[in-house]
């Protein structure tokens, strides 16, 4: 009995062994993967980093936990991707990027997007990105001058250079211009264009409905904002600077919009003025033409300093 208690044991020692085995998870690849292709504008805040099934893995899904590294950043991938791999590309890009990438066509989305707090990810000067820790200490690395910086080349993992080709997982992708023109102003009715018109909603004139020509300057107005004043805020003498006292921000592209809320004068003068101003990013356009040339407002470079304004430009003369 002795003897038969001792093969009874080992058998399900032996049983439990086997089955210890069977259950084991099957560790996923992830070594294929290199750095394929990076791209930044001139201040870094527009980037991304592309990554490459780069030996026809189908398997290589466990990029979870390995890092995309440049010289001074460190991002930690924090999950894997489904199988096949093969041949697919993975895409990471910074905030500015990632939104610029969702508007090619197909509305394409970053599979991983940098941290605001690792923005820019990449230097534009020298640096060396790498797919950590497979693919080694040399990853696709550049030196000054070698990464193009004007906001539509890229750089390769083979040291080419040419026009950006992001791709994301599921196989979406296009080629960004990190430099649209530069805001034009709205149209006045000049050289053929609609002027804008406005209609009272409401007998308070607290609601108003403005339309604008959207089709002349298209490709040069992303967003718009109303910006106005009172009186007291019109310019001493002809060419002045107009004051501004309050603005209606990211109302978008489309005609006509609703205007709600519209406050009285506080100055006591009844008087109400108000433009329609073009708006990309942190830079406005014209103001429109008053007899001595183009209106300024009090902000820089006679911008309104509204809606998060900082700069004017006028090379877009589209509109005026």
């Amino acid at each position: 009995m002795m003897a038969n208690r001792k093969q009874s044991v080992l058998f399900v020692g032996l049983a439990a062994a086997l089955f210890a085995a069977s259950s084991s998870p099957v560790i996923a690849g992830a070594h294929t993967w290199v750095v394929n292709e990076v791209f930044s504008n001139a201040d870094g805040t527009i980037q991304f980093v592309e990554i490459l099934e780069s030996a026809g893995g189908s398997g290589e899904i466990g990029i979870g936990g390995a890092f995309i590294v440049s010289n001074t950043r460190s991002y930690d991938i924090p999950s894997n991707v489904a199988s096949p791999t093969t041949s697919k590309t993975v895409l990471f890009g910074t905030p500015a990027f990632c939104a610029l990438f969702n508007q090619l066509p197909g509305s394409p989305t970053c599979d991983f997007i940098f941290p605001v707090a690792q923005v820019p990810f990449l230097s534009t000067t020298a640096d060396n990105l790498r797919y950590s820790p497979y693919q080694g200490a040399t990853g696709l690395a550049f030196t000054a001058g070698q990464l193009p910086t004007d906001g539509v080349n890229s750089r390769t993992r083979t040291g080419t250079t040419g026009p950006n080709t992001p791709k994301n997982y599921a196989g979406l992708g296009g080629t960004v211009n990190a430099n649209p023109p530069a805001p034009a102003g709205v149209p006045d009715g000049t050289g053929g264009s609609t002027p804008m018109t406005a209609s009272r909603l409401d007998a308070g004139g607290t609601s108003i409905s403005v339309s604008w020509d959207t089709a002349t300057c298209a490709a040069g107005t992303p967003d718009v904002q109303i910006i106005f004043g009172e009186r007291s805020n019109l310019p001493g003498t002809p060419g002045g600077a107009f004051g501004v006292t309050g603005s209606v921000c990211g109302l978008g592209t489309a005609s006509p919009i609703l205007w709600n809320g519209v406050p009285d004068a506080g100055d006591g003068s009844g008087l109400l003025w108000w433009l329609v101003v073009v708006k990309q990013g942190a830079v406005e356009g014209s103001w429109g033409d008053e007899s001595v040339g183009e209106r300024t407002g009090p902000g820089a470079g006679g911008s309104s300093g509204q809606c998060g304004v900082t700069s004017r430009s006028l090379s877009n003369v589209c509109g005026h």
